[in-house]
Formats: C-alpha cells, structure tokens, sequence
C-alpha cells in the first residue's frame, strides 16, 4: 500500500508534525509520493499576488526536495478528482496530511478520506497549524470561549514546552528509488506565474521566511509593543503569509518568542505581547471551529437585522483609496499595491467601511481576501466582525473609531500617507490629516486641489457616527 503525504499550508519539511509522522511510519521498502493540489476552483478568493507567492513557496520547496532526488508532484484539480486518478492506478492508498480548520476544507477532508477508506486505505490527519488541537481549549462549563482574554490565559496557563518543542524530520528516511509515479495531470507553476501580478514586498519561500524570523527575533520582537501600531515604521515581524502558507510553523514563531524571553534582559513585556498576538490567531481559529456559518453571517445573530446602506460609488472609493480620509486611503492603496496592509490600518479601513460609510462587513472582508497575500479566512473574518461589532467582541457597538484621530496618534507627521498618496507629499503635518481645510490659497500652494488632485472627504465622520448608532440600536430593538 503506497504512503502519500499531501502537503497544503505546510510548505516545509523542518518540523512538520504530520510530515514527520509520515516518515516516521513508512519503512525502506515503502513505496511513497509527495504531492500538492492546486485548484483554482478551491480558491474560493483569487488574488494573484497571494497566488504568486504561494508559487515561490511551492518552487523553493520542490527544489529542496529535488537537491535530495525527491520528487513533489504538483497537481491540478479537485482534490477529489485527483485521489480518484490515485487510486484508480495504486488501488489502497495510506494519505497523511496536516489539519486545516476551513469549513470548506473540512468538507473536503471528509469526501476525500471517503475515497480512500472505500478504496481499503487509510486518511491521517495531525494538528500542525495550531498550538492546541481546535476545540480542545474550553471553558469551565465544557464550552466554547467567546472572548480573547480568558482564552488566551488559559492557553497560557496549560501551555508547556512541549507544545512548541521543535518537531524532528529525517528526510533520509525516504528512500528516492521508492516513489511511485503520479500521472494526474500536473500544474506548471512556472507558466502560471508568468501570467501573474507579483508583490514586490512579500517574498514567499522558507529562506524569505526565516529571515524574517531571524530579523525579528534580533531587533524588531523588543520594541514590538512600542511600534507595531506605527505603520510607516517596520515595527511587526511581517511573517502573517508565511505563517498562513507554513513555510515557518506557528511552533516556530512561539519557540523562538520563548527563546527570546529567557535570554532577555529588556523587552520582556515586548516579548510577551507578540506571544499573545499568536494566540489571537489560535483563538480565531477556534471560533471558525465552533462556528462555521460565521463565513456568512453575524457571529452576534441579533445583528443580521442591521440595514446595512450599500453605496456602490462609497465602497468603490473605498477599494481604490479615494474616500477623501488619508488614513483610510493609504491603507487601501498598500494593499491594492503590495497585498498587505499593517495591521492597525486594517482596523481603520475595515471600521471606516462599516461604521462610516456602513456598508456590510462581508463585502470589505470579500475585498480583503482578494487581495491580501496573507489572507486567513479565520483572521480575515474575525478582524471583519470585530470592526462591524457584529462578532465575539468584548466591546459594543458604540466603538468607534474616529480616522482622523487615529491618523493623528499612529502616523503624526504623515509619513505612511505621503508614501501611498504622493497627491499629499508636500502637504504639512498640519494639514496632512484633513487637508480638506486647506484654504484656496494654501491647495494651491502645496499643489493639491481637493477636490481635483485630491478628493473631498465622502461622508462627514460625526454625522455618519450619529447614524450608525442609531441603526445598531434599532437592529437590537427589533430582535
């Protein structure tokens, strides 16, 4: 019975939990195959960039494998499909595989393992994206957590070495004149990202991503709590994508924050916080878990009543960076032009859309996920709600934040908004805020015409304020 590991957002064969269940199983004269399915179909989101990226990172670990005379086969179709193709040449087949939380992928886990238990095989899976196994962190009545805090404590309080220990992978265990040929037709990774738009900021590959580590790890993880708000400042470890796609496990990252801690003689609090923000990721990850119909509704049911006022004019301004809020319009133009945005622009903009211009969450979350590289339907969603006050939020809805203040605490001096706005470059800190109350003279004078180089403000954030609460407050009194 030939073994078969499916890689998916594991890009890596260095501590790899179920990679290196796999090798450990299969003995000399095992007959194996690695292999990747890539479908476009399954992309339920296309965005080129993330796709492009998700080559580089497929590229770097063929060639790995092939510098050991390892073959990963690249495959195209359905997952289904594909397995059908499998089993129809090798009969009974043993998959292993890492766990994926997606509702989506779920579904497909289940039609695949279908496949090949009939067959007589066998269908594997292992915790790997995850620090606790998804559903395992509970409260004292046996349920679910609804908010952060509690949760990540009680991570905190049961976590151990162990749970981030680094998992050991013998890739000399694998015998190459062992693999088994797969004849389903293969994806061409090279004549694909030819056809693709790339991110001249995010790099994908294990050695991009360690990297990063490494250079977080020395400078950046110390003065986390000082400038990860700061978006003009490299202030966060920009390791979101690789974590998303694996190239550097959720292990790793923790490892390495611990390593850090123990041999810090400043910057322990720093060190602390970027800990807590992993577990914001594995608590996100929880609620998708326990709540998969949140990829299309409320997470909070009671604000499925909200009449959300869908302004197509509004939201496209929004998506090109034009809504007259610098802030707002610098984030959105990072993101169309580098597939990532700093995380505390992500709040802005995603609360600017909801709050202010009070379009539905579910279209700035659809727009996130087409184009953002690091895209996590879990992150993606729970951020989503979080702004619109619609998920599981400590906070109500009345939380609003105001973009011109927050432009003003995160980016004083406009250093973030002139990269993206070049409209704005020679506008003065004084202005660069609001330079909507730039008089004639001074528009002229700095060279920018609001109005036509620059455009008037969309929407007036006190009354689009007023107006918001007043439509949260009759979506509850309906209910």
């Amino acid at each position: 019975m030939p073994d078969i590991f499916w890689f998916r957002k594991d890009l890596r064969t260095v501590d790899n939990k179920g990679f290196a269940e796999f090798i450990n199983k299969i003995s000399d004269s095992s007959k194996f195959a690695l292999i990747y399915i890539k479908n476009k179909d399954s992309f339920k989101y296309f965005g080129e960039k993330r796709i492009s990226f998700l080559i580089e990172c497929l590229d770097e670990l063929r060639s790995e494998l092939g510098s050991l005379g390892l073959t990963l086969n690249i495959l195209e179709g359905k997952s289904s499909e594909v397995f059908e193709k499998i089993i129809k040449e090798h009969k009974e087949v043993s998959v292993y595989c890492n766990e994926q939380v997606e509702p989506y992928c779920l579904g497909r886990d289940e039609r695949v393992k279908k496949l090949i238990t009939d067959s007589g095989g066998s269908f594997y899976k292992f915790t790997d994206t995850t620090i606790f196994n998804l559903g395992e962190i509970k409260n004292g009545e046996a349920k679910q957590y609804k908010v952060y805090t509690p949760f990540k404590n009680q991570c905190l309080a049961r976590l151990t070495h162990g749970h981030y220990r680094k998992i050991s992978v013998d890739l000399n265990l694998l015998q190459k004149e062992n693999q088994i040929k797969i004849k389903a037709k293969t994806y061409d990774t090279g004549k694909n990202y030819a056809k693709l738009t790339i991110s001249e900021f995010l790099k994908g590959g294990r050695k991009e991503a360690l990297k990063l580590l490494k250079d977080f790890y020395e400078i950046g993880i110390i003065n986390y709590t000082e400038k990860r708000n700061f978006p003009s400042v490299k202030g966060t470890s920009l390791l979101s994508a690789h974590i998303h796609f694996g190239t550097v496990s959720i292990r790793e990252c923790l490892r390495t924050a611990y390593v850090k801690l123990g041999k810090a003689s400043k910057g322990k609090e720093d060190i602390q916080k970027w800990i807590n923000e992993l577990f914001w990721r594995e608590f996100y990850y929880n609620i998708t878990f326990h709540n998969p119909k949140i990829l299309y509704q409320s997470f909070n049911r009671e604000y499925d009543n909200l009449k959300w006022n869908y302004d197509e004019d509004n939201f496209e301004n929004w998506c090109k960076g034009k809504t007259g809020y610098p802030i707002v319009d610098a984030g959105m133009r990072q993101l169309n032009q580098e597939g990532w945005m700093h995380n505390r622009v992500r709040m802005i903009t995603a609360m600017f859309l909801t709050k202010d211009l009070f379009i539905d969450w579910r279209y700035g979350e659809k727009y996130f996920a087409d184009n953002l590289i690091d895209l996590d339907l879990s992150s993606n969603n729970g951020g989503w709600q979080w702004s619109a006050s619609t998920g599981v939020d400590a906070q109500p809805y009345f939380r609003i934040f105001n973009p011109y203040l927050q432009s003003k605490k995160f980016d004083k001096n406009g250093a973030y908004i002139k990269k993206y706005v070049p409209e704005l470059k020679n506008v003065p800190e004084e202005f660069i805020h609001e330079p909507n109350l730039m008089s004639v003279m001074e528009q002229k004078m700095y060279e920018v015409i609001i109005g036509k180089d620059y455009p008037q403000p969309v929407v007036e954030h006190s009354k689009a304020r007023e107006e918001v609460i007043k439509n949260f407050k009759e979506a509850i009194r309906k209910n």
